[in-house]
């Protein structure tokens, strides 16, 4: 946190900003209508006034059961962004040759071991289920880790939004990235939704690069609410 409140003022410095005119925070990104709990260092700072942050229109149901009352909706979920989408087909792209979403729609060529693992994972589970049931299967470094890392081949929530999605989300072994009922990873199409990206949204790109596009991005909804702060203040 030191760290943090040293490199925003350094930026206010550079920038010839007062304190006074920088608004720092951090944002969740479900908080803003994205089916994922992703959170974001934000800094507006204008030298003609402080801007305020965005205002969040979507808020925990579980912490807040009176949301409705307050203006706010509940979070966006998982199935509500994904469950649309069939059973993915074959493993290539086919942006170009097949409409969105079907485009970044497809799936890999796990081995059995790969498949025998994720059928031990429940819906919200981990690594720690793997090791429970098939010991076997479990790498020798999970076992030896016997706390943390709790969201590694984890699989989704259906109710709820996704975890973090960063670039490495076609790797269950990274993170919370199997889907929530079928056993396998979630697709580049279904990753691209639960940052918000529209499927008009046109990636390019290899496998690996679109990847990068998708986990690096700032969420579209939470980056929308974010400008039109600062289009309010032009």
């Amino acid at each position: 946190m030191y760290t943090g409140v040293i490199e925003i003022r350094r930026v206010a410095t550079a920038n010839k900003l007062t304190a006074s005119l920088v608004t720092p925070g951090i944002l969740n990104a479900a908080d803003f209508g994205v089916p994922q709990r992703r959170k974001r260092a934000i800094i507006l700072a204008s030298r003609t006034g402080k801007l305020p942050l965005p205002t969040p229109t979507h808020g925990n149901p579980q912490k807040s059961p009176t949301l409705f009352q307050h203006g706010l909706l509940p979070w966006e979920t998982v199935a509500r962004a994904i469950d649309d989408l069939p059973v993915p087909v074959g493993i290539d792209l086919r942006v170009g040759e097949v409409p969105p979403p079907l485009d970044l729609h497809f799936g890999r060529t796990p081995t059995p071991k790969s498949l025998s693992r994720y059928r031990c994972i429940p819906e919200g589970g981990n690594r720690f289920d793997l090791q429970r049931k098939r010991i076997d299967l479990t790498p020798t470094c999970w076992v030896r880790k016997k706390s943390g890392g709790t969201d590694l081949f984890g699989r989704l929530w259906r109710d709820r939004p996704a975890f973090t999605i960063r670039t490495e989300f076609l790797k269950p072994e990274k993170g919370r990235y199997l889907h929530p009922i079928q056993h396998r990873p979630i697709t580049h199409r279904e990753a691209a939704r639960l940052q918000s990206f529209p499927d008009s949204f046109i990636l390019l790109g290899t496998k690996i690069e679109i990847a990068k596009q998708i986990g690096n991005a700032v969420p579209p909804l939470l980056a929308k609410d974010v400008a039109e702060v600062l289009l309010e203040h032009l």
